[in-house]
């Protein structure tokens, strides 16, 4: 599988639009309900236990350079466990397509066209992620890597616009601990944004002494959505729960750059293509998780499943935003749980009893 590796650039920019993942629109109005501006720092907190399990994926890497992880999980804790682990992969990528497809189609029925759209959208969007999944992940983080700057770029401008804007210091330290750490296990699966790594783990190639960059995307993924929440607490000091599109929001702007137009169209071009990169990590995702379960089975039959079951999911079960909003703050908190934080203590203990037993053999 020589070919479908990808390098330390391209491992990278996937960092990158993971930690953008369900956390530019609807999840700085969600917080702000729970924790008032204070969520800003519930925010700081998630991505500190976030980043901790980087260092446990490198050190995997480095361990078993050429494994897969569905044969470092079946020598380790044995193959029906893992198999287990694999399915609520599955459950958990599938989710987080539904969650980012969900809350983007709403904003842009909302600023673009006003009408139900789901079929044209659906019908344009689908054939898009099916090619990436089919071409693999060598090839749609390419497009990423190339499509990088004009993110960042976008993102950064939406930003600096911002400050145009009327802005004062928010209102910090008035929620109760109480629901501080709330907010914080209520969008737990919000977070996570290094599971996709360990999925793909024998498909990254990292030289020694590269490591420090994922370090360096990961930190500038986080300093700019850091960045977002505190400047749309800083505009909606009280009003922020009202809002639900974070950074096309914080571009509502006052009467004298009436001239300049819409400039929320920077802001919709950049949610656009991060949806479509994010909606092509996390289905190539389940679909490995699908061939992992049933390793008999070939890539289009995971592509129909996963268009199979997200379609019955969004149109029957989960369809109404206010129903697949409301749910993921009852049951994703437990199922983030597991996959962010209780899989990486796993792979953890894999990792100190291998160095245990290399020690005792070199004695």
């Amino acid at each position: 599988m020589k070919e479908q590796c990808i390098n330390i650039r391209q491992a990278c920019v996937l960092i990158l639009m993971c930690i953008f993942t369900n956390k530019i629109l609807l999840l700085p109005s969600l917080m702000f309900e729970e924790a008032k501006a204070d969520a800003f720092f519930a925010v700081i907190v998630l991505f500190l236990l976030d980043i901790v399990v980087l260092p446990i994926f490198i050190k995997l890497k480095t361990m078993y350079p050429d494994k897969r992880l569905f044969e470092i999980l079946s020598k380790k804790i044995s193959p029906i466990l893992t198999k287990f682990i694999y399915c609520v992969f599955a459950v958990y990528f599938m989710f987080k397509c539904l969650l980012v497809f969900s809350i983007t189609y709403v904003y842009f029925k909302q600023q673009i066209y006003q009408d139900e759209i789901i079929w044209l959208i659906l019908i344009s969007g689908i054939p898009v992620i099916n090619h990436a999944i089919m071409s693999g992940v060598r090839a749609f983080s390419r497009t990423i890597e190339l499509l990088k700057w004009a993110v960042l770029i976008g993102f950064v401008s939406c930003l600096a616009f911002s400050l145009f804007t009327d802005l004062s210091m928010p209102f910090f330290f008035v929620s109760t601990s109480g629901e501080f750490f709330s907010s914080i296990f209520n969008h737990i699966f919000s977070f996570g944004d290094y599971i996709f790594l360990f999925v793909v783990i024998d498909r990254i190639e990292i030289k020694k002494g590269q490591e420090k960059q994922l370090y360096i995307s990961s930190i500038i993924g986080m300093l700019l959505v850091g960045m977002l929440f505190f400047l749309f607490y800083a505009k909606y000091q009280v009003t922020a729960f009202m809002h639900n599109n974070a950074l096309a929001d914080i571009l509502v702007f006052s009467v004298q750059f009436n001239a300049i137009g819409r400039l929320d169209i920077i802001a919709m071009l950049t949610i656009m293509f991060i949806t479509l990169f994010q909606l092509e990590i996390y289905s190539y995702a389940f679909c490995d998780c699908v061939l992992n379960i049933f390793p008999k089975l070939n890539k289009i039959f995971s592509i129909v499943v996963f268009d199979i079951i997200f379609g019955i999911l969004y149109y029957v079960f989960i369809g109404k935003y206010e129903i697949l909003v409301g749910s993921s703050q009852f049951w994703s908190p437990w199922l983030g749980l597991f996959v962010n934080y209780l899989f990486p203590i796993v792979c953890l203990i894999i990792i100190l009893l291998a160095r245990r037993k290399k020690n005792e053999k070199t004695d």
